[in-house]
């Protein structure tokens, strides 16, 4: 059997990105409408999984009520933050993992990478974790040999990087088998100690390639979610993003690249230039925003360069 169920990773505080993440979990920050976690999961659903799952620990209750909306199978709540690692490991010791292997998905990126090609990789090496990754070459850290993982760089436990190998960015994407995960529920891990142990055990770690020409991004800065904003808009062929539910006054002004979210509020005479503002958020008639993200919580410079 090769059945899939996929877990969308929410947990993380995100805390480059306080305080927009001080009142909305990272995941479920909107990006032209369509928050992030729901790019993730759309990714995922294209597989035809069996089941759907997330965990949480900051903001809980913000990530029940999107899984519930979402009609996923289960949320996994961590009191403590068990990093990707720890989660598989809770996961597999409560008996959530019900099919035979788990696309394990960061909450936190959006791409267009065609996810299948991966699964049918996995499926057809028979790995037991296959590694999604993208060519990054300031943060390439993963070593790869023919196909095949062989460390991450500076980790304590990876040999030394073999001759002819080269290096990858993991995209925060990978297919586990999952009869092979465990490990202590209690404590946080990392998921490159998982990798290392396979290492170790010989146990076969693909290192699949997503298209060079592959749109990915890792929300982790302002910059980051600024111009994944701005890329986005741009792809829908737009000018500027105002959300339906926005409440916009007609003598507000909002710049090209700019984008407004729904229930946020821009009274007359506001402006905003390259600018965002996040549900909830407010911009009086004196205001101009400049590379500015907003939120209730405050605001985040922002570098459109």
């Amino acid at each position: 059997m090769n059945r899939l169920e996929c877990l969308i990773l929410c947990a993380g505080k995100g805390t480059r990105l306080r305080p927009l993440t001080d009142l909305c979990p990272k995941p479920l920050l909107p990006i032209a409408g369509m928050t992030i976690a729901d790019h993730a999961l759309q990714a995922c659903e294209a597989l035809h999984p069996v089941r759907l799952l997330a965990n949480a620990h900051h903001l809980t209750e913000q990530i029940l009520a999107w899984a519930e909306a979402r009609s996923l199978d289960h949320v996994q709540v961590e009191p403590v933050l068990l990093d990707t690692g720890g989660a598989l490991a809770r996961l597999a010791f409560e008996g959530e993992l019900l099919a035979d292997h788990l696309l394990v998905h960061n909450g936190d990126i959006l791409h267009n990478i065609d996810l299948s090609e991966a699964w049918k990789t996995h499926l057809e090496t028979q790995a037991a974790a296959t590694l999604v990754v993208v060519d990054r070459p300031w943060v390439n850290t993963v070593v790869e040999l023919d196909g095949i993982f062989a460390g991450v760089l500076g980790h304590p436990r990876a040999p030394l990087p073999p001759e002819g190998s080269r290096r990858w960015t993991f995209s925060g994407i990978a297919f586990y088998r999952t009869k092979d995960l465990g490990g202590d529920p209690q404590h946080p891990r990392s998921v490159k100690e998982i990798w290392h142990d396979f290492l170790e055990q010989s146990k076969r770690v693909v290192v699949w390639k997503a298209p060079i020409e592959s749109r990915w991004d890792d929300l982790g800065t302002p910059d980051d979610l600024g111009r994944a904003i701005q890329e986005e808009i741009q792809r829908r062929g737009l000018v500027r993003w105002i959300d339906p539910d926005a409440h916009v006054h007609p003598n507000a002004h909002v710049g090209p690249g700019s984008a407004v979210e729904f229930g946020a509020r821009l009274e007359a005479g506001a402006s905003l230039e390259n600018s965002f503002v996040f549900p909830g958020a407010e911009v009086l008639g004196s205001e101009t925003l400049t590379n500015v993200l907003r939120n209730p919580g405050g605001d985040l410079a922002w570098d459109p360069r």
